[in-house]
């Protein structure tokens, strides 16, 4: 890859190292464009609405390209909890015995709209949390024959634990359960495949990793399950001919997911047309590769630097790195001092890199954070 022409395309890292992306991606100069080019023109009295759907059908099929979706199976929704709200929204009431299975550190787009169902019979089982990441057997463990689904992150929020979705998909399958995957600090940091891992839902919002802004999100539905899911808020776009479903009296619903389409966003489309279009232009390998060599970098370097990090297994890291830092308030004025964009989560340290960072950017964060 070339990062002079990487960098090119995000110029406030110039003066900036940036690893805060599970919280918000840089914009770059083609999304920033995308919205300074819609903003003219809708002041202008010239806006293209049409022109916005087009980006908005651009960025399904590349969205379904990223997951290993088809672009059928893609609904647009506005958030992650959104399309978990569908989700649960299409659970009938609970017989006797029957659960939902979450993780107790789920961020809350990925846990509210499950605990809501206790209202309608469900009994939330919560897998204890851990510093050392949740493996598929302790679903394995709270799950049995009255579960009806089980959410999870691909990559959990705080930690950066990268979760074996194979291994829980097989956990869902012996209970009968829906399988349901936040993937907004996965889609675009790390390799995901829905069909290989067995993935009934997956959700991911767009201004993390998938480099687009506020306001854009997908929701993976699996092809055999389309039937069953009914959409909560339909409108126009919900339409199996869109353009013809302004009006009733008759409701023709779409026979693809995007009969669960919200209405869209038509500046965030634009710029989530130009952010997903790097993917094509650099190709998704080759910036998950690329995202992968950084990890091991940050993760070796801070090991050297005696952070008291305890990597997870090679298997089970991510694009986020959680960092044990005895101050957490004095770590980060550290590094604000330093020209470094990070977070704390948890009384940690989280830094959050993507493929636009530099290895020499990772080192000096990393001693940085030595001894603190």
């Amino acid at each position: 890859m070339n990062l002079v022409e990487i960098r090119d395309l995000f110029p406030a890292l110039k003066d900036t190292i940036y690893l805060n992306t599970a919280t918000m991606a840089v914009g770059c100069v083609p999304a920033r464009e995308a919205y300074e080019r819609a903003v003219q023109l809708w002041s202008a009295g010239r806006f293209d609405w049409m022109e916005a759907e087009r980006a908005g059908e651009d960025a399904r099929a590349m969205f379904a390209q990223i997951v290993g979706a088809q672009r059928e199976e893609i609904a647009i929704v506005p958030a992650v909890s959104s399309a978990a709200g569908i989700v649960a929204a299409n659970l009938p009431a609970a017989k006797r015995g029957e659960n939902i299975v979450v993780a107790a550190n789920e961020f809350s787009s990925n846990y509210f709209p499950w605990l809501l169902l206790r209202e309608r019979g469900y009994e939330v089982r919560a897998v204890p949390s851990s510093d050392h990441g949740i493996p598929a057997g302790a679903y394995g463990e709270v799950a049995d024959g009255g579960t009806r689904l089980i959410a999870v992150s691909a990559v959990q929020s705080a930690t950066g634990y990268r979760t074996d979705l194979a291994a829980l998909s097989q956990v869902a399958a012996r209970s009968g359960a829906w399988f349901f995957v936040d993937a907004c600090q996965a889609a675009g940091a790390v390799p995901l495949d829905v069909v290989r891992d067995g993935v009934d839902f997956l959700a991911a919002a767009s201004h993390k990793f998938l480099l687009g802004s506020r306001g854009m999100g997908y929701l993976f539905v699996r092809r055999q399950l389309l039937d069953r899911i009914q959409p909560i808020l339909p409108g126009w776009k919900a339409g199996r001919k869109p353009l013809e479903s302004f009006y009733g009296p008759a409701m023709d619903l779409s026979p693809t997911a995007s009969k669960l389409d919200a209405s869209l966003a038509w500046f965030a489309a634009l710029a989530d047309q130009a952010g997903l279009g790097l993917f094509r232009r650099f190709g998704t390998e080759a910036i998950l590769d690329r995202n992968a060599q950084l990890s091991r970098r940050l993760f070796d370097a801070l090991i050297t630097n005696r952070s008291g990090l305890q990597p997870f297994p090679q298997a089970h890291r991510s694009t986020i790195v959680s960092v044990p830092v005895a101050d957490a308030e004095a770590a980060m004025a550290r590094l604000r001092n330093a020209g470094v964009v990070a977070s704390a989560r948890a009384g940690r340290v989280r830094l959050a890199l993507h493929f636009y960072n530099l290895e020499e950017d990772i080192d000096r964060v990393a001693g940085l954070l030595a001894g603190i």
